[in-house]
């Protein structure tokens, strides 16, 4: 349900002189009072923005120093190689090797256990790998495909020299 509030033209809202005597919707007129001033007031930074933010570099260490994290960026990086050129491949296996070899050395800072981080990096692990197996079904069906049709031509072309 949409208000709309008549307010007289003359009145007040943007400072200026009562000369009309038309109705403006309230929604219009407050508007008009926010865009009608010549220089907004500076916008002080929101304590919830600096909140926030500071969460959400709590949230990534504690998600990058959580044990599983290596194996949720393996599974990530493997989910990326799928269909990837091997030069790419290449680059990806070695990035998740020195990942893991740097994560050996973390594993010992085990930090204090919260159960839903840790049912969340589990979770996510297994739907990435998932997803992994889900991208390399067609690629794998396809490969099966061209496989079975170069079988055929082969025998096609043996048949070829025996007539």
């Amino acid at each position: 349900m949409e208000v709309e509030e008549e307010l007289p033209a003359s009145a007040d809202l943007t400072g200026g002189s009562k000369q009309a005597t038309t109705t403006t919707p309230f929604y219009l007129a407050l508007d008009h009072t926010a865009s009608a001033t010549s220089s907004p007031p500076p916008a002080a930074p929101l304590p919830c923005a600096a909140n926030s933010e500071r969460g959400s570099e709590i949230i990534k260490a504690k998600i990058m120093s959580h044990p599983l994290y290596p194996a949720v960026l393996r599974a990530f990086i493997d989910c990326r190689k799928v269909g990837a050129p091997p030069e790419i491949v290449g680059r990806l296996s070695a990035l998740a090797d020195d990942v893991e070899m740097n994560s050996d050395d973390k594993q010992e800072q085990r930090r204090a256990a919260d159960p839903e981080l840790d049912q969340f990096m589990e979770i996510y692990c297994h739907m990435l790998v998932r997803y992994r197996q889900e991208l390399t079904r067609p690629i794998q069906e396809a490969d099966e495909f061209f496989r079975s049709m170069e079988a055929q031509i082969d025998a096609f072309s043996l048949l070829g020299d025996y007539v």
